[in-house]
């Protein structure tokens, strides 16, 4: 008798064991355990593969703990009035494209980052724009340029355009990204003027950002190809200036989209030649020429 009730306690107690384990197995809560990603998930108790890296274009999205938050100043007097200027000129020149710019306070200074929304918003990091002016900014004689944030800026508005008339046409994912540095290339042209020259090691240097990893969804081209999408651009707003033509956006996407897969995916030299731009540019004859739907 006694042998047999030992024998019903070590079943009753296997089985107590078994079903304690079943049930912590199935409250396992899934997500991203990595504290270091975008989407880092402090109730997770599981890895399930769903980790997104602080880069890209990924941005604020509300409810993930590491994306950071939103505010409206660089916590720097001139630097707001140079940011608000450059969004005033940005809003001016996408004709029919609006987007509300906000400073997005990245969660760490590693996580530098910049992104368009689809429901007409522009998140610009703040330390995005410390690490362009710091990085890029300086002239020979030492003064900030703008224009890096000024590329990146008009970057994310060539997101906006694509988000406002809805193209989906893509191919690959990196023709999307492709074309916003298009648009980039395009803006420093037509609303700047400036030349290849003065240009072209600030988009050397951030397009070193571009990757080879072409199965990646986040894929943003290779820096070769986003430096031909972005000389590519400079070309189309040299040649409106010069011949006083006035593209629509759908006629841009198709000038694009017909380069995409010659000067832009084929070419693999970085001698580019320099543009040249016609004399006596009036402001309003430039403003002119501005895209529209």
């Amino acid at each position: 008798m006694k042998s047999q009730i030992l024998l019903l306690s070590a079943l009753v107690v296997s089985a107590i064991g078994c079903s304690k384990k079943n049930h912590s197995e199935t409250n396992a809560v899934k997500g991203c355990t990595d504290p270091h990603s975008f989407n880092y998930n402090s109730k997770a108790t599981e890895n399930d593969g769903s980790c997104r890296e602080m880069a890209g274009c990924l941005g604020y999205a509300a409810g993930l703990p590491n994306s950071g938050s939103l505010g409206n100043t660089l916590n720097n007097t001139q630097n707001d009035q140079f940011m608000s200027g450059e969004v005033g000129t940005q809003k001016n020149f996408w004709q029919g494209v609006n987007a509300n710019v906000y400073i997005l306070y990245e969660a760490k200074q590693d996580d530098r980052n910049a992104y368009a929304s689809p429901d007409g918003n522009i998140f610009f990091g703040y330390y995005m724009f410390y690490y362009l002016v710091q990085q890029f900014s300086l002239l020979p004689d030492h003064s900030a340029s703008p224009l890096p944030v000024d590329g990146v800026l008009a970057h994310e508005w060539g997101h906006r355009v694509q988000f406002t008339l809805g193209w989906t046409d893509y191919e690959q994912h990196s023709y999307k990204e492709l074309e916003a540095d298009f648009f980039s290339g395009y803006y420093m042209g037509l609303a700047k003027q400036w030349y290849w020259s003065q240009i072209q090691t600030y988009y050397s240097a951030i397009y070193a950002s571009g990757d080879y990893d072409f199965n990646n969804p986040q894929h943003h081209g290779t820096p070769q190809q986003r430096l031909n999408a972005a000389y590519a651009g400079l070309q189309v707003a040299v040649y409106e200036l010069n011949n006083n033509v006035h593209y629509t956006y759908a006629q841009l996407h198709q000038i694009f989209n017909s380069k995409v897969h010659t000067d832009i995916g084929a070419r693999t030299s970085t001698d580019f030649k320099e543009v040249t731009y016609p004399a006596n540019l009036s402001r309003t004859y430039i403003e002119s020429l501005y895209p529209h739907p």
